[in-house]
């Protein structure tokens, strides 16, 4: 219970339960607040996704309702979205808890997998998703309600007179022994209403007027371009201006937000490094684009190769390319499958362990966000999600 209020007062942030990966993440890259909800910039998005820390800043920015509209006003249309959308927007405009979550979700699903999605949207299977259908994303999860105004000021001389004792004891006994608190924070806007606030991926999907509708093509597109934009992000960030990733940092790269343990993390970084050799040139921005293709279909590569993974079977590189070709249509570039065999090969005897790997590359498309604590965010569980929701209209 401790460990959740020093997280909660930290994040200046009012929840009910223990914050989980995803909100932890949230709450420290997130800089703005608007009406003691908590949102992210788009800039703040993308860095959540390929920075270990945020920028450096000292309070969340807080909107006004004037300098919200101004800024949702300037929201592109959709048929002026494209792969550099989010890097555009930069600072101008919001994203909700559940839109992260969504995006998230989106960001580590193969471009099969989108039909899956769009037809959760499509209650009454017109082929379009309305706003109303899209919003149900948003009953998914509670918003994120700010403490910030809500806060109580501290006297640093810290002297409690009488009454203040009696109230602590008050509220202390009746959370103890009736197991609720009758100090609640009471926010401006209910749940409800906090629901129903514009975004800025609400109003570029749906137009200003919130009457556009999406046609699966269209939300394919969108998908596409978000899984383009980060992929495209990452490439430039370990490159260095080069027209290639080095060898050393495409581990670097593929063990980032990994689970790995330190020691473990140095063990495949010195295991590249003995075995490089002067033919190897690094990686190039289409095979960074194939790997990444062939990670948002590492659920299906998964599956296909349970068997050598339940029997620890090791695999040569040939075998492994032919897993992959088979499963995800893909052909991944040789020089890639050498790195991977590089990284992953802990004996130098041409096999690959698919356990460790698998397990490495599941903790990487995740981001490191996939723990315990956290819900399974996978299309099985949105979909029960939102049918439980359409189910009480």
């Amino acid at each position: 219970m401790l460990l959740m209020e020093d997280d909660n007062a930290k994040h200046q942030v009012h929840t009910d339960h223990k914050l989980t990966k995803r909100e932890l993440r949230f709450l420290q890259f997130a800089s703005i607040e608007y009406d003691d909800v908590i949102y992210m910039s788009p800039m703040d998005f993308i860095d959540s996704l390929t920075l270990d820390h945020p920028r450096e800043r000292v309070y969340r920015r807080v909107l006004k309702g004037n300098d919200l509209q101004g800024m949702l006003k300037k929201t592109p249309p959709f048929r002026k979205g494209n792969k550099d959308l989010f890097r555009k927007l930069d600072q101008g405009g919001i994203i909700s808890y559940a839109e992260y979550i969504f995006l998230l979700t989106l960001l580590t699903k193969s471009r099969s997998s989108f039909k899956i999605a769009f037809m959760m949207f499509d209650e009454d299977d017109s082929g379009f998703v309305d706003r109303d259908e899209f919003l149900l994303i948003r009953s998914l999860t509670s918003s994120l309600r700010s403490t910030r105004s809500h806060s109580l000021s501290r006297d640093d001389s810290c002297q409690l007179d009488p009454s203040d004792f009696n109230f602590v004891v008050n509220r202390l006994s009746t959370k103890l022994f009736a197991g609720t608190d009758a100090y609640t924070i009471v926010f401006q806007k209910t749940d409800t209403e906090v629901k129903k606030q514009d975004t800025t991926l609400l109003l570029h999907l749906f137009g200003l007027s919130g009457r556009d509708m999406l046609s699966f093509d269209q939300f394919q597109t969108f998908c596409a371009n978000l899984q383009e934009e980060l992929m495209e992000i990452e490439f430039h960030e370990f490159s260095r201006g080069k027209e290639a990733i080095s060898p050393l940092d495409f581990a670097r790269l593929i063990l980032r937000y990994t689970i790995v343990h330190e020691n473990d993390y140095s063990k495949y970084i010195n295991r590249v490094q003995h075995r490089l050799t002067h033919e190897d040139k690094g990686i190039t921005m289409e095979h960074w684009r194939k790997f990444s293709y062939f990670l948002n279909n590492l659920e299906d590569f998964a599956t296909a190769v349970r068997l050598y993974t339940n029997a620890n079977m090791p695999v040569t590189a040939k075998e492994f390319e032919r897993a992959v070709r088979s499963t995800t249509g893909l052909q991944l570039d040789e020089e890639v499958i050498d790195m991977l065999y590089k990284i992953f090969d802990a004996n130098i005897d041409g096999f690959l362990t698919y356990g460790e790997f698998l397990s490495v590359m599941n903790d990487r498309l995740h981001r490191g966000l996939r723990g315990r604590v956290d819900k399974h965010w996978g299309w099985k569980q949105m979909k029960s999600c939102v049918a439980a929701e359409v189910g009480r209209k």
